[in-house]
């Protein structure tokens, strides 16, 4: 049987946090449901070693199934998690999610940092919404914003799609959160391999601009965002990190990046206050702050026990 879901986590040198995003796939405890992917770019930590823990005997550069053919290992859920995996030079982070979406058999594909983790319950929502709006090609979740010990700094609750806010160049989704159709991501051509940053937002305008697509919210929140010196994105916080200084590569890079999503994505309206206040998802958005003045300072599980 097929998986609804595909992930792929493409890792670089993370290895003291990809064990963490590994263990937030697996407490999904949807069994066949979900698989995942791991494309890491030649780490030199243990970053292969934890990928071997879990992949449990499959080689790299091997899909599972014939892997298992061969050798006719019995094999439980939780060992078939890993269904592909590779540790190889790589052209970055774009290249990678491509490379591990060819190799998807899940009808939903969605990436996740190796920094980060999936938030509980995820794949369940997703599993009744596919179920609810069968047509849907687009699912979002919120996100927690979460320090380098997992304790909520920001809550954001998913938004549903507002027709103003994209006419003004905005969509309302985070990184990690987008949960899409293989059927999308193969009629947009993919990743744009060109970007290093904001390929996410690259992909979802693409999504929305191209495909005509529009997204739903099935779930409060999907994905939780660890803000830590070493981030990618994140880095900029903290002023151990270099990226606190503006001559930073990354702050040209996104600037080359913000002009190409220009060249192709003018909105037909101004952005202003008045058109922001009109589009904001005003229940979502009290939700979020609510969750955020009361789990703030919390570990992220702490708002799942119910």
């Amino acid at each position: 049987m097929k998986p609804l879901l595909s992930i792929v986590i493409a890792n670089y040198n993370y290895g003291r946090f990809l064990e963490e995003a590994i263990q937030s796939v697996i407490a999904q405890d949807m069994g066949d449901q979900v698989e995942l992917i791991i494309c890491d770019a030649a780490s030199t930590d243990n970053s292969v070693e934890i990928i071997k823990k879990y992949a449990n005997g499959l080689p790299s550069n091997t899909p599972r199934s014939e892997w298992e053919a061969d050798n006719q290992r019995p094999t439980t859920n939780n060992q078939r998690l890993i269904t592909w995996w590779c540790s190889e030079p790589d052209g970055g982070q774009s290249e990678a999610f491509n490379k591990g979406f060819s190799h998807a058999k899940g009808r939903f594909l969605t990436w996740l940092n190796a920094d980060d983790v999936l938030l509980p319950g995820t794949v369940k929502a997703l599993v009744h919404a596919a179920e609810k709006w069968p047509e849907c090609e687009w699912f979002v979740g919120g996100v927690m914003w979460l320090d380098k010990e997992m304790r909520i700094m920001k809550a954001i609750r998913a938004r549903q799609f507002s027709e103003l806010r994209f006419k003004t160049g905005q969509l309302t989704t985070w990184g990690p959160s987008s949960f899409f159709t293989r059927h999308l991501f193969e009629a947009v051509g993919g990743v744009d391999n060109r970007f290093e940053y904001a390929m996410d937002v690259d992909l979802w305008r693409r999504f929305a601009h191209e495909m005509k697509a529009r997204y739903r919210a099935f779930c409060k929140y999907a994905w939780g965002f660890r803000f830590h010196e070493s981030a990618k994105t994140s880095g900029h916080h903290f002023e151990a990190s270099g990226k606190c200084n503006p001559n930073h590569p990354m702050w040209k890079q996104l600037r080359l990046e913000e002009k190409w999503k220009a060249e192709h994505y003018t909105p037909p309206l101004k952005s202003n206050w008045f058109r922001r206040i009109c589009s904001i998802d005003v229940g979502a958005y009290i939700g979020g702050l609510c969750d955020t003045l009361r789990f703030s300072g919390c570990h992220y599980t702490d708002y799942f026990k119910g």
